[in-house]
């Protein structure tokens, strides 16, 4: 009779076989104890505990000083999104809002503020030095003017008043507008030989008309717009809104007015997109539902939000 040899290779693929048994058998003991344990969840989430997402820093928000609530919003198609629960006292907050006889600024709207002497340069003046104006519109002022300044060789321009503009008898400002309150527009008047004159828009100053846009400001009561805005043409008085949305009323000839009108048609599920210098922009709006209104923004902080005093807030992001 013959002998049975022991052959090392079929030793070697029994121990594999009862290896893969051994963890085939003990997978399924850990699938049938615990049922979650092969679920796989695709998405952007830290480890631990996930339910909410961080909330974007305050000075991110730009929205003042109350503590916001941010939560986590889900689905593949909102990743980076959260929502952020809105006070329905933001709708008189930010720079896009309605300030008028009926529409009150709101308590913190201007925060921010800054001795425009402190930054001002050389290439306007002053009524005094107690003029006070937002740091954002200052800044933007001054790149304005200096623009002014290299393309007209003049340097005549006088910021005759910002949140207390004289109205009172002789003054080359004579109506007061309620938004002044905010801290983010400026009155002009011009030096004209060592005397103050009134601004009408003309000349080779009507280059701030044609380019404020360019800066973030518009001329809040512009022409042939007093049906909507129940003024009538202030060349002399400016607003600031920031960049991104004077380009887009300047383009399509919009005052503050018909341009919120416009964004009413414009959701987060169908934002306007925009692009200016290079970057891309989204704008939305959302209908307050009151005392706490959850409004979709970027995890990233890369957005600002102003209400319209009225109904709704207007989301402005970046989108990288």
């Amino acid at each position: 009779m013959a002998k049975n040899r022991l052959r090392p290779g079929r030793v070697l693929l029994a121990m594999g076989m009862i290896v893969s048994i051994g963890f085939g058998a003990d997978h399924i003991r850990r699938d049938m104890l615990d049922p979650n344990s092969r679920l796989v969840v695709s998405g952007n989430f830290k480890s631990g505990s996930a339910q909410y997402a961080e909330a974007p820093t305050e000075n991110q928000q730009k929205l003042g000083n109350q503590p916001q609530t941010a939560t986590a919003f889900m689905g593949v198609q909102n990743l980076g999104i959260t929502e952020l629960s809105l006070p329905s006292s933001r709708l008189s907050a930010g720079s896009l809002v309605i300030v008028d006889e009926k529409h009150k600024a709101g308590e913190n709207s201007a925060s921010g503020m800054v001795p425009l002497r402190n930054i001002q340069n050389a290439c306007y003046s002053l009524v005094n030095d107690k003029v006070m104006l937002d740091k954002d519109a200052a800044e933007a002022l001054n790149r304005m003017m200096a623009d002014y300044h290299e393309a007209t060789s003049l340097a005549d321009f006088i910021v005759y008043g910002t949140t207390n503009t004289y109205t009172g008898s002789g003054s080359l400002c004579p109506q007061y507008f309620p938004e002044s309150a905010m801290g983010t527009t400026v009155d002009l008047a011009l030096n004209g030989y060592g005397a103050a004159i009134s601004y009408d828009g003309y000349d080779e100053q009507g280059w701030i008309i044609q380019n404020c846009a360019r800066y973030g400001f518009i001329v809040r009561y512009p022409k042939n717009k007093k049906d909507k805005t129940s003024q009538e043409y202030c060349p002399w008085h400016l607003r600031y809104v920031g960049e991104v949305h004077s380009a887009i009323m300047a383009e399509r000839n919009l005052c503050l007015e018909e341009y919120l009108d416009f964004l009413k048609d414009y959701t987060f599920d169908n934002a306007f997109a925009y692009n200016l210098n290079g970057v891309n922009y989204e704008i939305y709006s959302a209908v307050s539902l009151g005392d706490s209104t959850q409004v979709r923004v970027p995890i990233s902080g890369n957005y600002t939000i102003s209400g319209n005093n009225s109904d709704r807030y207007i989301i402005t992001t970046i989108k990288n």
